[in-house]
């Protein structure tokens, strides 16, 4: 990966932190009313293709920058174990903040696709899944690495969803009620993720990739897979 400067101190307060309120309230189902993971459905062989060629043609880093001004609200390092000193972690953003105020918390306001990257292929198949996505992204991780222990946001508020884009020996884990559990996405799978629950990424010796988005419970087709 290019090395990428981030700056995590741009913003006098940490935003996210005073706005928590905002994060474990919504209209949807609580976290404890949903699956801690689920399988949505594959994505052909084409979409993870599109998908992977952003990656490898664009190597720059979005956390941090003007267009990204969410990821500008939380230290990196200190919440999610990333260092803006380190070249381990990266994403790139597709879908941007459509609201003048780009200091906004919500991640459904970045529902602005970015026609600079073709997704052809991709947003067909979302369409399939989902009514809506927001923040969707794409994020690379270095081999040997770990996004420690965090929660995100409640599935009353966002619910989030990934597609895996590498093979490789990355293991997501989910601390529940019930214990830890653990979840291993083959290449293609589309996976809704509960990140109402604390949980962690950690990758072997592989570079992990994956698609990441937010949607509101009811804008997903499918809602009864979901349910616990």
């Amino acid at each position: 990966m290019e090395k990428t400067t981030i700056d995590f101190g741009r913003l006098p307060l940490d935003v996210i932190k005073s706005t928590k309120r905002n994060r474990v309230k919504g209209t949807g189902p609580r976290r404890t009313e949903l699956k801690t993971f689920v399988k949505l459905g594959v994505a052909p062989h084409y979409v993870v293709k599109e998908l992977n060629r952003i990656l490898d043609i664009h190597q720059h880093n979005d956390i941090g920058g003007d267009n990204y001004n969410i990821t500008n609200t939380t230290d990196y390092d200190k919440s999610f174990g990333i260092s803006k000193y380190e070249n381990t972690y990266r994403q790139i953003l597709l879908q941007t903040n459509s609201l003048l105020d780009k200091d906004s918390t919500d991640e459904y306001t970045y529902n602005k696709w970015d026609l600079g990257y073709n997704l052809r292929y991709t947003r067909p198949f979302l369409d399939k899944l989902f009514d809506r996505t927001g923040r969707f992204r794409l994020s690379e991780m270095s081999g040997h690495h770990e996004i420690k222990w965090h929660i995100d946001t409640d599935t009353s508020v966002a619910c989030r969803a990934q597609i895996c884009l590498s093979e490789d020996d990355s293991v997501f884990e989910f601390k529940t009620k019930d214990g830890i559990h653990k979840l291993k996405m083959k290449l293609g799978e589309c996976w809704f993720i509960n990140t109402g629950w604390n949980h962690r990424v950690v990758s072997g010796n592989d570079t992990r990739r994956t698609a990441i988005w937010s949607y509101h419970f009811n804008d997903v087709v499918n809602k009864d897979l979901l349910w616990v």
